[in-house]
């Protein structure tokens, strides 16, 4: 395992000097999954701005900075535990990273997921009660495709910026579509943390106050989310989504 280290702007420009390979089809596709969890955390954010959260200043979501303010977020509903094998995962992924051989035309994203994954590794690292954990390139691929639905999006709504919200998923996106199939569950992690505590029997008035909305704004955003889906109520969105897998 490679030990995590901080994170700049420099970390985004690549060393002409360094070794590059090509991944092997399983190698390419943690990748993938990995790019494609810091996909819809993204989304989830940005959907905390669309609800009007006041967003934060944090315009580059890359960085130890960044990580090192959201960090105590993820604490809240996340035990340290997880939270240190979720950082040996990221480590690994960067260092896949580091050494694989960029696909075509997508240096700067590539360069930014990476320097995430590393950001992310040194602000929970630092921040974690216990030692670092270990992690091997296979682990990766074990990974949750999502971030758990307890997770506080809109919290890191408040400290994140617009724009290096959406820089941040529209890198993920470029380098999740470069290594491997594109989830196309319709759900953000957001709505899937509103759908799991609906099955689970939670009112909308709790779910809006745990996540920092008003009661209001989760019932439009509900109402919007049943447009989309086709369906007319909670009973059906759940029927659906429970039917798909779009949970699993």
């Amino acid at each position: 395992m490679l030990v995590g280290c901080p994170a700049s702007d420099t970390n985004l420009v690549r060393s002409a000097s360094m070794a590059q390979v090509s991944l092997d089809e399983e190698h390419r596709a943690a990748i993938g999954i990995v790019a494609g969890r810091i996909r819809r955390y993204g989304e989830a954010i940005a959907q905390g701005h669309t609800f009007g959260i006041e967003p934060g200043d944090h315009k580059e979501l890359h960085t130890l900075a960044y990580q090192q303010a959201a960090t105590p977020i993820y604490a809240e509903t996340l035990p340290w535990s997880y939270l240190s094998e979720l950082a040996a995962k990221f480590n690994e992924a960067a260092a896949l990273m580091a050494v694989a051989e960029v696909p075509t035309g997508i240096d700067e994203p590539w360069a930014e997921i990476q320097s995430y994954l590393r950001s992310a590794t040194t602000a929970i690292t630092e921040a974690a009660p216990g030692p670092p954990q270990s992690a091997s390139p296979e682990d990766i691929a074990t990974m949750a495709p999502t971030t758990p639905p307890v997770m506080r999006f809109g919290h890191l709504a408040r400290i994140a910026h617009p724009i290096g919200t959406k820089r941040l998923i529209e890198s993920a996106q470029r380098v999740e579509r470069a290594c491997g199939d594109v989830d196309e569950c319709p759900l953000s992690e957001q709505e899937k943390s509103w759908m799991q505590r609906i099955i689970a029997g939670e009112r909308t008035l709790d779910i809006a106050a745990a996540d920092g909305y008003s009661e209001r704004s989760l019932y439009r955003a509900l109402s919007e989310l049943w447009d989309r889906l086709g369906v007319d109520n909670r009973l059906e969105a759940a029927a659906l989504v429970t039917d798909n897998g779009w949970l699993d």
